[in-house]
């Protein structure tokens, strides 16, 4: 059973969320946010039943028997008797010894030392001032009851290449943008239902600016003509995000267009005949997923497509990332990428450290680059990442700048994947265009063998 990635669960949770229109695209995103601090006047509330506190407060006041206590308050003996023998359970009451001039059977209610304190705390709820912590959506303009462990520094989403969505709020938050009412509500969805804030007397914005990761769902129709986008926020699609970004113009402002499906490399045709169709792929994925997902996710129709150590299939767009991380982890013999070009988007931390963790374990790496001469879209920063690795392990590790080059290929052992997906830019290009991309997979150490060393010729071959 695969482990899906991220990305992958969510198209198979939301892939049908737009009748009509097709899944091409998931963004990483970076929510603009601010961190506030509200000093507040807030009070807590009582955890002691309503009945209870009021047996305590009475026998405070010298009201010492049962019968009294039901008089004074209108209720039946009984409850009053109920609420006393739980007191006496949880060492706040006990029984006071005869007083002078009273019969030796005589016996009255009193308060234990942990009564006594229960009691002084109930006279003495007050409402204080206290500081309340408080993540502001700059794009909704209000609240939200984010995880402050989730938010990023605005550069780390620069540096990663991540969409900065746009701000509604851009100037500070000032006291009129949250109330009494919405920091209660914040409080209620995070389960403390404790505490009331009464009154906002300031606010503080932290200066640093910060960002929530998001994803945006790029659909589209078969023209391309209608392009929607779906927001994701802690896992979930989020419509007040949507309205907001279509209110600043939507997919257009954005940058986000979408193009036909890219036209995938044919296979020969005995390999051709025997691929399973993406269709029935991707309904076996969508099994797949479910069960990774839990129970609670519907499971589809049961597909007859099964997975073979020998495959030769289809692959979505949305597999192609698992493919490559696949490669970077598991790997034993080989790796070989060609792709036109390379971003600092993908060539990350993670990257260079399962690369070099397949390296230090004797796999033998070959990576390939290079559109054309003037090439402006690939990152600088990142070659010369792999330029260091590859200077490092000279002896298993080969990088390499060819004249031009439309391959996309990815080989591991006895893997060859063949595709219209650019293996090492498929982020971080601000400019891109979004399609669906497809590509074949083929396991087979005879194919896999044959293709590793055509493709080694070609490196030699188109070498700059």
């Amino acid at each position: 059973m695969p482990t899906f990635s991220p990305d992958s669960l969510l198209a198979v949770r939301f892939h049908n969320a737009r009748p009509g229109l097709e899944l091409v695209a998931i963004i990483d995103a970076a929510l603009p946010v601010a961190l506030v601090t509200a000093d507040v006047l807030a009070q807590d509330r009582k955890r002691i039943p309503l009945l209870d506190e009021f047996v305590l407060r009475l026998v405070n006041s010298k009201v010492t028997t049962e019968t009294a206590i039901a008089g004074l308050l209108g209720l039946p003996e009984r409850m009053v008797n109920q609420t006393v023998a739980a007191h006496f359970s949880a060492d706040r009451l006990d029984h006071s010894q005869p007083g002078p001039g009273q019969p030796p059977g005589a016996r009255t209610l009193r308060l234990t030392p942990r009564g006594q304190e229960t009691a002084r705390e109930m006279a003495a709820i007050t409402p204080v001032r206290v500081s309340q912590a408080v993540i502001f959506d700059q794009l909704l303009g209000k609240a939200k009851p984010y995880d402050r462990r989730t938010v990023i520094p605005r550069r780390d989403a620069q540096d990663t290449d991540m969409l900065l969505l746009p701000a509604t709020h851009s100037g500070p938050v000032e006291m009129s943008d949250i109330s009494a009412a919405d920091l209660n509500s914040l409080l209620r969805e995070r389960g403390n239902s404790d505490r009331e804030v009464l009154q906002v007397k300031d606010v503080t914005q932290a200066p640093a600016r910060r960002v929530m990761p998001a994803k945006l769902l790029v659909y589209a129709d078969a023209d391309r003509t209608d392009i929607q986008i779906g927001v994701v926020v802690d896992g979930e699609l989020s419509h007040a995000h949507e309205i907001a970004l279509i209110g600043h113009g939507g997919a257009k402002t954005l940058g986000i267009t979408v193009e036909a499906p890219a036209e995938r490399p044919v296979l020969e045709p005995e390999l051709e005949e025997a691929r399973v169709a993406l269709q029935e792929v991707t309904q076996l994925r969508a099994e797949q997923a479910a069960l990774q997902l839990g129970p609670a996710s519907p499971l589809p129709e049961p597909s007859s497509v099964e997975s073979a150590a020998d495959e030769i299939r289809a692959i979505g767009v949305f597999e192609h990332a698992e493919l490559l991380d696949e490669a970077l982890t598991q790997a034993r013999r080989r790796i070989l990428i060609i792709s036109p070009w390379i971003k600092k988007a993908i060539i990350t931390t993670d990257f260079l450290s399962k690369l070099e963790s397949r390296l230090t374990r004797g796999v033998t790496v070959h990576i390939a680059y290079g559109y054309e001469q003037n090439d402006t879209k690939t990152d600088p920063v990142a070659v010369r990442k792999l330029e260091n690795l590859a200077t490092r392990y000279s002896d298993k590790f080969t990088f390499t700048r060819l004249k031009s080059t439309h391959a996309k290929i990815l080989i591991f052992d006895d893997t060859w994947i063949t595709t219209s997906f650019n293996w090492l830019s498929f982020k971080g290009d601000p400019h891109r265009t979004y399609r669906m991309e497809e590509g074949s997979l083929v396991r087979s150490r005879h194919t896999a063998d044959s293709q590793y060393h055509r493709y080694l010729e070609l490196i030699d071959q188109q070498r700059q």
